[in-house]
């Protein structure tokens, strides 16, 4: 009998096939015998490549390093459950991951669960396998349950819990937990929100019941329910971020940071905090001596409130002072009811979108001590310009700043959002700060700026498409022909660099531009050097002038020699121009 061998066209693939397979083939008769020893040779082949595979994967670079060097690896790779794949590219990845308590322990902290109605499956696996994390774990709720029973055997293992939470979530949810015990909690953020329905009743002018709730806490039947939470509940718990009127659940709890913040769709634009909301929230921070940091986010007051009726809370240990606010005076205001050392960094911000106060708001102009109290180390000053899309005018820009005061490296001062006048630059920092360093970054020329508010200033770096208008602020003062200026405008000021920038629109890309970095309006400049320089000997010791890369229209050629030599006649040191940096 003729074997099936010879009766399949086979010539093409017999040559891939090992002698001794050949063999075994031919000797088969039927067409049945060939698919039962083919599947058979099928699955023997294909574990045999799996093997090969697995030897080829343990020989590759990454298989070669540690096993707590490829599990760090791994813990920074989680950023949502699409990570999951990594235990399934093969089995060492596989058998690394599944006992690692810190790679999944990641996974809870990078994500926020919603458990309104239960405790999803998923929650659960990665709760159980993080569970023995030596770091702890940490939880993020978009609201907490009312049944906790589930969770509570991993209170222990906590060490950061965020909830954002209706309003009975706080009281029949998470108040019990919390007083349930969680010894290792450091850090606890409460942030309250309200249900779609209640911000339509909320923003119904009218319903001035749902005002009680967001307003009056303090007499609204939800909140007298919850007991105060005590340092035998959280003995570890140092840091808290919640609205202003949760502060006060809280008994001999010395925090060491604190952040007050109500949430964007909590308060409405068209009211404001009550006055004894205000005052009770101060009084709950007088006990928090061994605070750190304090944060106050948006949060207006319904009335100016008298310092009389408060004494100054003191804060010895505080290193960071945040106060974030849509109107200055009562910024202001919290300011002057805190007391804190002159090392404290503070930063003020404005938040209001439709109005940025000068700076000589923002700080305690008719209290000199406290006022120099804060900028009394100041000896640097940063001033960045920057442009706004006016919401009120399209189309339009309106121009605010960033400045940042610094003390021996150290960032001292912060204001976001905000303005400055001539004079507000004298009010804050002539009589207060020996300011010797000033750099300024800005957009536009006609800043108003007096460099009579910077009278010990040895060092100025400028830099903005447009800085001939600045330059031009440093020329003295002539009072008459005959007589020595009455008002020598910096008179110390030894190191001027000046960066030119593009303008950031194409229009502006004009020939006064092109007049800049061809040098005829350094020449400008020249000319103020010269005035400072003779006959009073106010002098550079350095100049440096940096020109903006070249555009297609052109705009960035070099300064031209004659100028550079007219310039070094005038400073007492090196002349330096840079190009296209």
């Amino acid at each position: 009998m003729m074997s099936v061998w010879n009766k399949i066209p086979f010539p093409a693939i017999a040559e891939h096939l090992p002698v001794t397979d050949r063999n075994v083939l031919a000797g088969l008769a039927s067409a049945s015998d060939v698919h039962a020893w083919t599947i058979a040779k099928v699955d023997e082949y294909r574990r045999l490549a799996f093997v090969l595979l697995s030897i080829y994967n343990v020989a590759t670079p990454i298989h070669r390093l540690p096993t707590e060097i490829l599990e760090q690896i791994f813990e920074r790779r989680w950023d949502n459950r699409a990570r999951l794949y990594l235990s399934h590219v093969c089995r060492r990845w596989r058998d690394i991951l599944l006992p690692s308590a810190r790679f999944w322990a990641g996974a809870l902290e990078s994500e926020e669960f919603d458990v309104s109605q239960a405790i999803p499956p998923y929650l659960k696996a990665l709760l159980s396998r993080a569970k023995h994390n030596p770091r702890g774990i940490s939880l993020r709720f978009w609201s907490f349950p009312l049944c906790v029973e589930s969770l509570t055997l991993y209170f222990d293992r906590l060490v950061l819990l965020q909830v954002a939470a209706n309003e009975d979530d706080l009281p029949d949810g998470l108040w019990p937990a919390l007083r349930s015990g969680m010894s290792r909690l450091r850090d606890l953020c409460i942030q309250v929100l309200v249900t779609r329905r209640g911000l339509d009743e909320c923003s119904d002018p009218n319903n001035y019941s749902r005002w009680a709730w967001f307003y009056d806490p303090y007499e609204c039947t939800g909140w007298s329910k919850p007991s105060l939470l005590s340092a035998d509940h959280l003995p570890s718990l140092t840091r808290l971020t919640c609205p202003p009127c949760i502060l006060g659940h809280f008994s001999d709890i010395l925090f060491r940071h604190v952040k007050l913040q109500w949430w964007e769709l909590v308060v409405p634009d068209h009211i404001k905090q009550p006055y004894h909301e205000w005052i009770e929230t101060l009084r709950a921070l007088v006990d928090h001596d061994a605070l750190e940091t304090l944060e106050v986010m948006p949060w207006d007051f319904a009335a100016q409130i008298p310092s009389r009726t408060f004494a100054p809370a003191t804060f010895p240990l505080l290193r960071y002072l945040r106060i974030e606010n849509n109107f200055a005076q009562e910024i202001v205001q919290l300011m002057t009811l805190l007391l804190f050392p002159v090392t404290t960094r503070i930063h003020l911000v404005n938040s209001s979108s439709s109005y940025d106060p000068n700076i000589s708001e923002l700080l305690p102009q008719e209290d000199d001590a406290k006022l120099r109290a804060i900028v009394g180390a100041v000896d640097c000053v940063h001033i960045e310009q920057a442009q706004l899309v006016d919401t009120n005018t399209p189309d339009s820009y309106r121009n605010f700043y960033f400045i940042r005061c610094y003390a021996a490296d150290l960032e001292r001062l912060r204001m976001d959002k905000c303005t400055f006048s001539p004079d507000g630059l004298v009010d804050v920092f002539r009589d207060h700060a020996r300011v010797t360093r000033l750099v300024l970054s800005l957009e536009e020329s006609g800043v108003p700026l007096d460099f009579r508010a910077f009278p010990q200033l040895e060092d100025l770096d400028v830099s903005g498409p447009y800085v001939d208008y600045t330059l031009d602020l440093l020329r003295p003062i002539q009072s008459s022909r005959t007589e020595r200026p009455m008002n020598t405008i910096c008179p110390s000021l030894a190191r001027l660099v000046v960066r030119l920038r593009n303008p950031v629109s194409p229009k502006e890309a004009s020939t006064e531009f092109e007049d800049v970095v061809s040098g005829d309006r350094c020449s400008g400049l020249r000319e103020v050097l010269a005035r400072r320089a003779t006959p009073y000997r106010n002098r550079l010791s350095y100049l440096e002038i940096n020109l903006p890369p070249p555009k297609e229209s052109g705009l960035g050629r070099s300064i031209s020699q004659t100028t550079i030599s007219g310039l070094r006649e005038l400073v007492d040191g090196p002349v330096i121009v840079k190009s296209g940096e």
